[in-house]
């Protein structure tokens, strides 16, 4: 590696060491599954119209801090066996799907466009546990504060984890008749339960992490945090460690697990024979699409920042958004793009025994530059099929039978 850890050598496989894709004839086929489901916060019911009620006094509060859009997410419909052979195309290195004609990614766009999140504004950062320390702060009186209540054993604990189950009880019994503070504690409430539950959330997706506190302290501060940016950088690292291929999926009945995999085998060979003129590139220049997007998040100034090159911050973690790679998704024509940075340093960290003021220690990655202008190239095709695997299907199932001997007496 040279300077600035580019990797020289463009290797765009280079962890395949771990990587599902390197292992796929070798272990049995993998299903990724989840291991929790999001549950309405105001489940309306005949007999309660006043969970609607609740829903809408929270309203106002929400929109002031950007999180009105992704309140309105009821539910996810899953599909496993496509989610898994997309992770077998996601390559850590870059941070792009590998298909056969190139590579595509998530961007700041699809997070706006779908999410309505916030995605320009002051990195979602600070430190994990080190609160009285840096904040002069204790957690839990923080909490008292800004929420109202603490959960039953957490005072003087290290339980930094509060369960959604508790946050989503005390917003169904929310009073009808709070001030302007009291809505505001029950609107964190709500953002704490789309971070932990929806946006930010991990594989047991039951509890929610009170290092988001100081960042909801100020609440017309909120809104200034990119949270949008925050959630493709959490979204990243999962792609990055569900394509290790020690990391399985959660068991079901055989039956299913059976099903499931027939349907990943035929996902990926659907992937396999993808066309680049099937992939919808631009999305979100279809009327039918426009429509149901937030007016906010369309043309000057958003715009500018789909197509920045940054670093996606959260807290300690560093991913990089590599948009010079996935060009055709900006109207442009792709090119062989830069070497990728090395961020293996990055990918190997966690959020266990370390600790401090994350702003500080990642200072160098808070600045951010910003895309070049969209250029045409020939290049780009004869340069990817050099450096990457374009097929991961058995070869007989790339077979065109079209050129095969059909018998006389074969039946139609």
């Amino acid at each position: 590696m040279s300077e600035g850890g580019v990797n020289v050598e463009e290797n765009l496989n280079r962890l395949d060491e771990l990587h599902i894709a390197a292992h796929l004839f070798h272990k049995p086929t993998r299903v990724l599954t989840p291991h929790g489901t999001l549950v309405e916060v105001f489940m309306l019911k005949p007999n309660d119209p006043t969970m609607e009620i609740r829903r809408e006094r929270l309203e106002p509060y929400l929109r002031r801090t950007g999180f009105y859009h992704a309140s309105l997410i009821k539910r996810f419909e899953y599909d496993n066996p496509l989610i898994s052979a997309f992770v077998e195309r996601w390559r850590p290195e870059t941070h792009t799907f590998h298909l056969p004609w190139g590579e595509c990614t998530v961007t700041l766009e699809d997070v706006a466009m779908q999410l309505g999140l916030p995605v320009n504004g002051q990195p979602v950062s600070g430190t994990l546990r080190s609160w009285s320390k840096f904040h002069r702060r204790d957690i839990w009186e923080w909490c008292h504060e800004l929420l109202g209540e603490v959960p039953a054993g957490h005072v003087g604990t290290t339980k930094y984890n509060i369960k959604l189950k508790w946050i989503r009880t005390r917003l169904q019994q929310m009073p009808l008749d709070l001030d302007d503070n009291g809505l505001m504690q029950y609107a964190r409430c709500y953002i704490l339960y789309l971070l932990g539950g929806v946006l930010l959330s991990d594989k047991a997706n039951n509890t929610v992490h009170v290092r988001y506190l100081p960042l909801l302290a100020d609440y017309d501060a909120i809104g200034t945090y990119s949270w949008g940016s925050t959630v493709l950088c959490w979204l990243y690292r999962a792609m990055c460690l569900a394509t290790d291929y020690s990391v399985e999926g959660r068991q079901g009945k055989k039956g299913q697990n059976d099903y499931a995999e027939q349907r990943l085998l035929r996902h990926r060979l659907r992937l396999d024979n993808l066309q680049v003129d099937e992939f919808v590139w631009q999305p979100y220049m279809e009327p039918r699409i426009l429509s149901r997007v937030p007016v906010e998040f369309l043309g000057h100034p958003h715009g500018d920042f789909y197509t920045a090159i940054v670093p996606l911050i959260f807290f300690r973690w560093i991913e990089i958004l590599n948009v010079h790679r996935v060009l055709r998704q900006f109207g442009g024509k792709q090119g062989p793009p830069n070497p990728p940075l090395n961020i293996d340093t990055f990918h190997r960290q966690s959020a266990r025994n370390d600790d401090g003021w994350w702003p500080v220690r990642l200072s160098e990655w808070f600045e951010i530059d910003r895309a070049d202008t969209l250029r045409p190239s020939q290049d780009y095709y004869r340069w990817y099929s050099q450096r990457t695997r374009r097929f991961l299907s058995a070869p007989d199932a790339l077979h065109d039978p079209r050129g095969d001997v059909v018998s006389p007496d074969a039946s139609v």
